[in-house]
């Protein structure tokens, strides 16, 4: 099992301590979100890293907002509640083709999620299939060239200062368009999760 204290396991650590807490096997964890009840217990075990798609499939079996996969499950004051990310102090998660950093992990029941995403694919063929998910996603270049897929428009080229909002439930995946790594903003709603 992973220590809490590390933030690279901190998703294996929740998706564990949350299907506890729901009194939920993994076959029975398996069957809300879609997931193989092998693949969870490599999550929970810190072995396998699953796709922002998955994370949001797991948050949707457990019936919880997927901020808390990675952070506090308390619920926010109602009025004047505020968090600060310092630059590289947020909870990183790393698949394939992308590293997060989650910001504001602290806060439940965020109606978006706000990450730091490293663009680590450099060709469309590192996704199986396109992502899809409930909700809305924005996209924020930072550093880097973005090429972004998506089943009903053309490829899409983005540079440094250039953004691009689009349905999540449309199939979509990011690969850097140049040598280097890029980098984005990148922020994700979930209404499903808000009602």
């Amino acid at each position: 099992m992973t220590s809490p204290d590390d933030p690279v396991n901190v998703l294996a650590v929740k998706l564990n301590q949350l299907r506890r807490q729901a009194k939920l096997t993994l076959q029975q964890l398996s069957e809300r979100s879609g997931i193989s009840a092998s693949a969870l217990s490599k999550i929970e075990n810190g072995q396998l890293s699953p796709t922002y798609e998955k994370i949001a499939a797991l948050a949707q079996g457990l019936d919880v907002h997927v901020g808390e996969l990675f952070g506090h499950t308390s619920k926010p004051t109602p009025l004047g509640r505020r968090s600060v990310s310092r630059r590289g102090e947020g909870v990183v998660h790393d698949t394939r083709q992308y590293s997060y950093e989650i910001l504001h992990s602290d806060l439940a029941d965020k109606q978006f999620i706000p990450l730091v995403t490293t663009i680590k694919a450099h060709d469309s063929k590192a996704f199986k299939t396109l992502l899809r998910h409930d909700g809305e996603e924005f996209i924020y270049v930072l550093t880097g060239t973005v090429v972004i897929h998506t089943d009903f428009y053309a490829p899409l080229e983005l540079e440094s200062g250039d953004s691009c909002y689009f349905d999540s439930a449309m199939g979509h995946a990011c690969i850097s368009g140049g040598e280097q790594d890029a980098t984005v903003l990148w922020v994700s709603s979930h209404p499903s999760l808000g009602e």
